[in-house]
């Protein structure tokens, strides 16, 4: 499978994309690259593994990619309230604008998996499905 992340150097992705590299697919990122790109240093030689210094925010220069994906896996964002306090336009730009982009360019056959924490949710037991 053809996957592309976005934001794939931070947090999540950093751990996600060696693991699906190791799984068989072929994996692009986009990132920005705002805190190092080090963090995907393991990934760099694998063949099924392409990176693209990308701002998501730029839908010209994303769109390329879409086309090519059997899945998006949206990891980009600008994360937590204090961060998102003192840059509100960006991060409406990145965390709403961005992927609503994204998911309007996508086609049917294409599929998108949408990770996030239990935070968002608020305390739960159960497994969020």
């Amino acid at each position: 499978m053809k996957i592309l992340v976005t934001g794939g150097a931070g947090y999540i992705g950093s751990v996600l994309v060696p693991m699906l590299l190791g799984a068989g697919h072929r994996v692009a990122v986009i990132d920005n690259f705002l805190y190092g790109a080090n963090s995907l240093a393991v990934c760099a030689a694998h063949p099924n593994f392409d990176v693209h210094r990308i701002d998501v925010r730029d839908a010209a220069a994303v769109k390329p990619f879409l086309g090519g994906a059997d899945a998006v896996i949206p990891l980009a964002g600008l994360v937590g309230a204090p961060l998102c306090d003192r840059n509100p336009i960006d991060a409406e730009l990145v965390n709403l604008y961005a992927p609503k982009f994204i998911f309007h360019n996508l086609s049917p056959d294409q599929f998108v998996i949408m990770p996030t924490t239990e935070s968002v949710y608020g305390s739960n037991l159960d497994i969020c499905d």
